[in-house]
């Protein structure tokens, strides 16, 4: 009997040392590096360098825990640089990629205002508004409420570059505030 709780004890230690070690292992990962320095960048005043350090994350690890986070930065840095094209490319791809993330229907909203707002007047094309009526259905096809306190997607959301996107729902209309300002509003 003593024999047993001596090898339950090794085995509770060995147990604990793997889940520790492995812990720390993904804690200093390439990825993780480059993610800390992509913020550090940002901090300093650096995009350039912050972006190619997240891209490199989304192409190089792109089932990273920092591969959500860091391709939704690099399609608002696109947006917020009138690269509209790479915007959709990038914002797109991280919906595809990660259709689970509580950032997707801010990316959804983006590519929507993108194709709406920003492009009104080139013609779009085909598959641009087969897009924006695909983002409208998934809006108004239920309640509004239902999509924006669903618990799998919250009513806000804080990306890297500390942008903050923010709904408010209304019985016949949704607003989307970005850092405060109004940035689309939307009608069935």
């Amino acid at each position: 009997m003593n024999a047993m709780k001596r090898m339950h004890c090794f085995c509770a230690l060995v147990l604990a040392g793997c889940v520790l070690l492995s812990g720390g292992c993904a804690t200093m990962s390439p990825t993780a590096e480059q993610y800390r320095e992509g913020l550090q960048d940002f901090r300093e005043g650096r995009q350039y360098f912050a972006i190619l350090n997240l891209k490199a994350i989304v192409k190089d690890d792109p089932k990273s825990p920092y591969a959500p986070q860091a391709a939704f930065a690099v399609g608002e840095y696109y947006y917020d640089n009138g690269d509209y094209f790479n915007s959709l490319t990038t914002l797109s791809g991280f919906i595809h990629e990660h259709p689970k993330h509580k950032g997707v229907i801010f990316a959804k909203l983006i590519i929507y205002k993108i194709l709406t707002s920003v492009k009104k007047e080139e013609a779009l094309g085909e598959q641009e508004d087969a897009l924006i009526k695909e983002i409208r259905k998934e809006l108004f096809s239920q309640p509004l409420f239902l999509i924006f306190y669903d618990k799998k997607i919250p009513r806000s959301y804080k990306s890297l570059f500390k942008h903050d996107y923010l709904v408010y729902d209304y019985v016949d209309k949704i607003k989307v505030f970005r850092d405060d300002k109004i940035f689309l509003e939307l009608s069935p």
